[in-house]
C-alpha cells in the first residue's frame, strides 16, 4: 500500500456518498487518479470499515459516515475514535501510549511493513498533538508530569551514563542538554517544552545542578536565569554533582 491521507480517504467517502454506490471507474475520473490507484484506495477504506462493496459498486459504512462527518468538522477525537476501530491504527497508539520505540520495534511488535507504520503515523500525527519524535524514537507524551523526584533520578542516570564519555575534547562533567534530554525525555514520555518545564523545576529546588551556555573555545558561563528552552539545548550544558 503506498501512503495516503486522512483527506484521500474523505475524498473516497464523499464520493462513494454523492453517487450512492460508486464504481472504481467513478472514483478514477472525479479524483482523476489512474485505475490502480483509485482501486487502491477503495480497498483501504474497505479494510478500514469505512466503505462496504456489493458487486461493483462501493457504498459508505455507518462508520465511513462519523468518520467523514468528524473529518468535515476537524474533529479529532471523534476521529481517533474512529480509527482505533483499525487494528493496525490501534496496535501502534497502544504501544507508544505506553513507551518509546523505534520503527524497527514497531514493525517487529506489530508484525507491519515500514511503509505501514509510517502511515499510521502520519495518522496519529493528525489526530494527536502528543505524538513525539525524540533521536529516532516515537511515543506519545504523558498528559500528567512526572514527580520532582522520579525526573531527578532519570535525568541524574542519564547525565552520568552520559558523563563517562569525553564530550568533544571538553571536560566531561559538563553534558550538552540536549543528550540528556532525549534520553530523559524517551524514558518518561515527556515533549521537549514539558522536559524544559520540568529542568526550570529542577534547578530551582535545592538540587546541585548548575546549567552553562558554550562560549569561547569551549569555556562555560553560568546562565544568569538559569532558564533554557528547545531551541537552544545544543548550546547549553548540564553540570550535576552527587
Amino acid at each position: 500500500m503506498r501512503p495516503f491521507t486522512l483527506g484521500r480517504l474523505a475524498d473516497i467517502i464523499r464520493l462513494v456518498r454523492a453517487f450512492r454506490g460508486a464504481r472504481i471507474e467513478d472514483v478514477e475520473e472525479a479524483m482523476m487518479i489512474n485505475k490502480s490507484r483509485a482501486a487502491e484506495l477503495l480497498r483501504q477504506a474497505e479494510e478500514m470499515n469505512l466503505v462496504k462493496r456489493e458487486g461493483e459498486l462501493y457504498y459508505s459504512t455507518s462508520l465511513g459516515n462519523t468518520f467523514f462527518e468528524a473529518y468535515s468538522r476537524g474533529d479529532r477525537a471523534k476521529l481517533d475514535e474512529v480509527l482505533s476501530e483499525y487494528p493496525p491504527y490501534f496496535a501502534v497508539k497502544s504501544i507508544i501510549s505506553q513507551r518509546s520505540v523505534d520503527i524497527e520495534e514497531l514493525k517487529n511488535l506489530t508484525n507491519l511493513t515500514e511503509v505501514a507504520v509510517d502511515i499510521i503515523l502520519r495518522l496519529l500525527q493528525y489526530t494527536h498533538d502528543n505524538l513525539c519524535f525524540v533521536s529516532e524514537r516515537v511515543y506519545l507524551s504523558v498528559n500528567e508530569l512526572p514527580k520532582l523526584d522520579t525526573f531527578y533520578s532519570v535525568l541524574k542516570k542519564a547525565y552520568f551514563e552520559l558523563s563517562k564519555n569525553s564530550q568533544w575534547g571538553c571536560s566531561n562533567f559538563f553534558v550538552r542538554v540536549d543528550k540528556v534530554a532525549a534520553l530523559v525525555c524517551q524514558e518518561l514520555r515527556l515533549s521537549k517544552d514539558d522536559f524544559s518545564k520540568m529542568l526550570s523545576k529542577l534547578v530551582n529546588s535545592d538540587v546541585y545542578l548548575d546549567l552553562h551556555s558554550e562560549g569561547t573555545g569551549y569555556a562555560f558561563i553560568p546562565f544568569a536565569n538559569r532558564k533554557i528552552f528547545p531551541s537552544t539545548y545544543k548550546k547549553c550544558y548540564i553540570r550535576l554533582r552527587e
